[in-house]
């Protein structure tokens, strides 16, 4: 009877190492998603913004340290950050910030405004000619593979999108298709009725253009004024999905990759008290339209995170110290979710605020790496915040513990009644 005892025992012990592994096992590779929208989030262990480490870009006397678009790519395993300065992309090895190559854009004409890139690999670069409203498709040696004109004509219509290929907005691409992104500049509320679209895909083989995302509703509903408040972003994620981030919604809109279908991914910050109507007088002053913007919760970038597959977004807050002459930056924090909706952690960023510059923002394997203010014209400094490494959240870490307990509490009872 004692041995039969010992090895009910031992099984029961067996059994609950294995649940405990294939719970955690499940917490780390398949998070669950929650059924209610967590706004009040008292997580902000991912990223700790007080400790960095400085990285440091050596673009030397005849590199602009203020690119106009950059990105950090993955080469043969290893990180690259390439850069755009008008007329070069200049590729740097990211660990040791040493130029290691240069790609002639001269082919491409004079790249300003809101001209970008996307580099796929060495035969596939994606340039945007924002003068010529010209893509081209270059290699790694600076020759044009293709190009393609945006059908843009002389008398088009003011609530046609202008593209942005810019960090916010990269020209996304795929085996079929390129997709093309921008903003209205004018006060959205006068379009009431009409449908905007905000990106276009070109299809690659037949040159065909399509509008597959448009403003929501709720832009041409109330007066949000102009351009800050119409600005949009886009990103990718690595199952071919995009997702769209507008400074009015707290949620982030995501379509699958023919924009057949669209979910809500809830990203609301903490901080976000709501949103108030735009309310001066004269939709189209400069001045009043920047102090609405920077009076309200805005959000922005949406950056998709595929060494930890997260998104991260960017939640600007109110700026009170705002003098009306100079330049103005918000001051932000980080929302991080997993790619099925549960909001994981926020982290504020609301007393150095000034020194980052979050337009030129990237994921990289140590977590995230933003841009500094510096002094030093020879250099681009990035503090580069590690995230955690540990996304399970407390609802997980609940579901673990409540099946442990009812776990104990079965073999309990069965060791009680073997006793009897």
């Amino acid at each position: 009877y004692r041995d039969e005892q010992q090895s009910s025992i031992m099984k029961k012990t067996h059994l609950l190492v294995f649940i405990l592994i294939g719970l955690l096992g499940a917490c780390q590779n398949h998070p669950q998603s929650i059924q209610s929208k967590m706004v009040n989030i008292n997580d902000s262990s991912m990223i700790d913004i007080n400790h960095y480490e400085v990285k440091k870009i050596s673009v030397g006397e005849n590199i602009t340290n203020k690119p106009m678009a950059s990105q950090v790519i993955s080469m043969n395993g290893v990180d690259k950050y390439v850069m755009l300065d008008e007329a070069y992309l200049y590729v740097f090895d990211w660990q040791q910030g040493i130029l290691e190559d240069s790609v002639s854009l001269h082919q491409c004409g004079l790249l300003r405004n809101c001209s970008g890139f996307n580099y796929i690999n060495s035969d596939s670069i994606i340039i945007y000619n924002d003068g010529k409203k010209t893509v081209f498709l270059i290699d790694s040696n600076g020759n044009i593979q293709k190009r393609w004109n945006i059908p843009r004509s002389d008398n088009y219509t003011q609530w046609v999108s202008s593209v942005d290929a810019l960090n916010g907005t990269r020209i996304e691409s795929d085996h079929e298709k390129f997709l093309l992104s921008g903003s209205i500049l004018g006060a959205l509320s006068q379009a009431k009725g009409l449908t905007i679209p905000i990106s276009e895909c070109l299809y690659k083989e037949s040159g065909e253009w399509k509008s597959v995302a448009y403003y929501p509703d709720l832009y041409m509903q109330y007066n949000w004024g102009g351009y800050y408040m119409n600005c949009t972003y886009v990103t990718k994620d690595s199952k071919g999905r995009y997702l769209y981030s507008f400074p009015i919604l707290d949620k982030v809109l995501r379509y699958n990759n023919d924009f057949s279908l669209c979910d809500t991914i809830p990203m609301k910050s903490r901080y976000d008290k709501g949103i108030e109507e735009f309310a001066f007088d004269g939709s189209e002053d400069e001045t009043n339209e920047i102090r609405y913007y920077i009076s309200q919760t805005t959000y922005s970038n949406i950056i998709y995170d595929p060494y930890r597959n997260l998104y991260l977004r960017l939640a600007e807050h109110p700026l009170q110290d705002w003098n009306e002459k100079g330049a103005f930056c918000k001051p932000f924090s980080i929302v991080i979710s997993d790619t099925k909706g549960e909001i994981l952690s926020e982290s504020s960023i609301s007393t150095d605020y000034k020194q980052f510059h979050y337009l030129n923002m990237h994921v990289c394997k140590e977590g995230i790496a933003i841009a500094m203010e510096n002094p030093d014209e020879n250099h681009i400094y990035f503090a580069c915040i590690k995230i955690s490494g540990s996304f399970k959240s407390t609802a997980q870490l609940i579901n673990v513990f409540f099946y442990c307990c009812i776990f104990f509490a079965y073999a309990h009872v069965a060791d009680k009644k073997a006793e009897l």
